[in-house]
């Protein structure tokens, strides 16, 4: 039963269009960044260079933001996926729990993500860089610094870097 609907849940995503060590790339998650990397037209090592800068591969992982001392939003999984996302992916039968305990499933929404950004803001490392600091204006040094980080594991899993 949580097959089909994990499978109906990632037919349903359409494209609109602290960090730890890294770990490596499990046979069954290549899988899954594969078949993201088909889904939404992205180049798999990308999201591969994502997980690894967000959270290292740990797929067990959380991120807890704060701002004065504060939680204001945590993030979860091998995508790191950012509770503001949260009510939209619950109107997609997509849980917290779904995204910390099914890593497929993490990477197909982090996929879905910067999809999004691709489509809103062109094939760039603009779009990259927001999926970790969104596009506000004042987060352009976050962006560009976030990005540098991808593109530095994505040329290494390239062999170019």
């Amino acid at each position: 039963m949580h097959t089909i609907r994990n499978c109906l849940i990632f037919l349903l995503l359409t494209p609109f269009y602290g960090v730890a060590t890294t770990q490596p790339i499990d046979v069954n998650l290549s899988h899954c960044f594969n078949q993201a990397s088909e889904r939404f037209q992205i180049d798999h090592r990308l999201l591969i260079a994502i997980a690894q800068v967000e959270s290292g591969m740990n797929s067990k992982a959380i991120g807890l933001n704060k701002r004065g001392g504060k939680v204001i939003s945590e993030d979860v999984g091998l995508m790191q996926i950012n509770s503001s996302w949260f009510p939209t992916l619950a109107g997609m039968g997509i849980t917290r729990n779904d995204l910390l305990n099914n890593p497929c499933q993490n990477i197909y929404v982090g996929a879905w993500i910067l999809a999004k950004n691709i489509s809103s803001n062109g094939v760039n490392w603009e779009s990259v860089g927001a999926y970790n600091a969104g596009f506000k204006g004042a987060n352009a040094p976050f962006r560009m610094k976030y990005a540098k980080k991808v593109y530095a594991k994505y040329l290494a899993l390239t062999g170019e870097g």
